[in-house]
């Protein structure tokens, strides 16, 4: 049966945030005590996951490589090579092989993502369907990879790579694509989400099967996700806040109940009469639209002005003569092509599962990270002055980390990737979400730079109320002077005095004082010393006159 061609192939990608639960009350904390990937790492379980090392071992490897522009292999492979890989390269021409041989890759140590793969055994991906009124189904897919990447801005992407090469119809794939997606109810009552498109079951066949059926206690639990996901990563990988204990990592989805989708379909019937040029038929097809936006019954525009407005904005028409086009929403890249004959490769299947993968990966690891940041920004202000100072200051590190590091404007100079990766962009509205983001992170600089303003006027009130005070002492030491030599004297070997005056000044105007905690610890010392050095002072300055 493996022998069969690939029907369609799908993944599924997972964008979540986490957090190293250093305590109990780390939340409340900068963001830097809660992105520790190492902490990640080691609550892997070391038996499932293997680092992928990123070596150039074979064609579809190095066209991966070669794809992309140098700053943005970084971020894709996270640390650049740091041996040199030859790579050889055999084609035939006229019955005879050449080679070409030597291809060097460049050495750097730098790392941004950390690259990770299952190694357990691969087995089946099952999807099992009640809708009412129909017969259940069951969908059985082959597993062909899952991988792990890990972001230092806080962000990871788990992600299934499976084969479909059973079921060619269309309504199979649409149902395929939605109810394979979904990681945790979207609404309740459980029979009726699971009618639209929950499925009644989900399961993955690896070592052992890990089956989820979403029949929990949402109320207890509304933030659980799917088994299929928890069990993958390990024991110490907590998706509600109140399980989550010390040296645990929470999960959060970035998105919603659904992962993103990648897929490519062929079928010979249905890209012929889509790319067939009579009337532009794909804006009119219930089918692509429900296949780009991933609806599995009817579709979710019901005005045929927008329906056809919202499919023209989300197709790719470069290679539409070749019975090809390709889909992209804010959830999903898709693409429907003829079935290849027999002498021909799988390129394009290639092409989704390398380059347009890891270009769909770079989008949505922008995207992911901008809403973590969105949200860490929220945060702050509802911290106290020290607190939001030091937050903010942590905060805008990794913003710029992340604004340097994996934010792109274009990734490749192949003309068709470009085109590709800026209609990601747009449906996904990094652009729009960023220069918002760059407005709230901009107000929390001027929160800060308020803050750091108030402390340093209320340093300067310190220094002008001690300068007052010390030439204030001074005059009524001279004008004392005039007659009392001794007292003159007295002032100047007992210096302190006019500065604990000061200080006492500074404690009974204490509202023009910074109100951090250390401030008012020295405040109240420097008071209670002015009202000995006063009380003393005074004394002596009685004993002095009446002598």
């Amino acid at each position: 049966m493996r022998n069969k061609k690939v029907i369609s192939s799908h993944m599924f990608m997972f964008p979540f945030r986490w957090d190293y639960m250093s305590n109990k009350n780390c939340f409340d904390t900068c963001i830097d005590n809660r992105l520790n990937v190492e902490k990640f790492i080691n609550s892997l379980d070391k038996d499932k996951w293997d680092k992928n090392e990123n070596a150039i071992t074979n064609n579809l490897e190095y066209n991966q490589y070669a794809y992309f522009y140098d700053n943005v292999r970084d971020a894709i492979y996270g640390k650049k090579l740091t041996d040199e890989y030859k790579f050889e390269c055999k084609y035939k021409f006229r019955k005879s092989i050449y080679s070409l041989s030597k291809k060097t890759l460049p050495k750097k140590d730098l790392e941004i993502v950390y690259n990770y793969e299952y190694v357990g055994k691969f087995s089946e991906y099952k999807i099992r369907i009640k809708k009412k009124d129909k017969d259940e189904k069951h969908y059985s897919l082959d597993i062909k990879n899952i991988k792990l990447k890990i972001y230092d801005t806080g962000v990871a992407v788990l992600s299934y790579f499976l084969d479909n090469y059973e079921y060619k119809h269309p309504e199979d794939i649409l149902n395929i694509n939605d109810y394979g997606r979904r990681i945790y109810p979207q609404y309740y009552p459980l029979d009726k989400v699971q009618n639209s498109f929950l499925a009644t079951e989900l399961s993955i066949v690896l070592d052992k099967e890990i089956t989820e059926n979403f029949n929990y206690d949402i109320y207890k639990e509304p933030d659980r996700i799917s088994k299929t996901i928890l069990t993958l990563l390990g024991d110490k990988f907590k998706c509600i806040k109140e399980e989550a204990k010390k040296d645990d990592i929470f999960i959060n989805p970035v998105i919603d109940d659904r992962m993103f989708t990648i897929c490519i379909y062929r079928n010979n019937v249905m890209s012929k009469f889509l790319t067939n040029n009579e009337n532009d038929r794909y804006l009119k097809s219930d089918f692509w639209y429900k296949y780009i936006f991933i609806d599995n019954d009817s579709p979710t525009c019901q005005d045929d002005d927008m329906f056809k407005e919202l499919l023209k904005k989300s197709t790719y028409t470069r290679w539409k003569n070749y019975k090809t086009l390709f889909g992209i929403s804010r959830y999903s890249f898709v693409a429907i092509k003829d079935k290849p004959k027999e002498d021909e490769d799988e390129f394009l299947i290639n092409h989704f599962k390398t380059l347009y993968y890891e270009m769909v990966l770079l989008a949505l690891t922008q995207r992911a990270s901008i809403l973590r940041f969105s949200d860490e920004v929220s945060k702050i202000t509802q911290l106290d002055k020290d607190e939001a100072l030091d937050k903010t200051k942590q905060l805008q590190k990794h913003y710029l980390w992340f604004v340097n590091k994996l934010s792109f404007r274009e990734v490749t100079a192949q003309e068709q990737g470009i085109e590709l990766y800026d209609k990601l962009i747009e449906m996904m509205r990094i652009e729009k979400d960023i220069e918002r983001l760059d407005k709230e992170i901009d107000e929390v600089n001027s929160y800060a730079a308020f803050i750091s303003n108030e402390k340093t006027n209320n340093l300067l009130n310190i220094v002008t109320f001690t300068g007052i005070g010390i030439a204030f002492m001074t005059l009524i030491a001279t004008i004392v002077g005039l007659d009392k030599e001794d007292i003159l004297g007295w002032v100047l070997k007992y210096q302190y005095v006019p500065f604990a005056i000061v200080m006492c000044c500074i404690t009974f105007f204490k509202k023009m004082a910074n109100k951090s905690k250390l401030l008012k610890t020295i405040l109240w010392v420097m008071g209670i010393s002015a009202i000995i050095g006063i009380m003393y002072y005074l004394f002596e300055l009685l004993h002095i006159i009446n002598k």
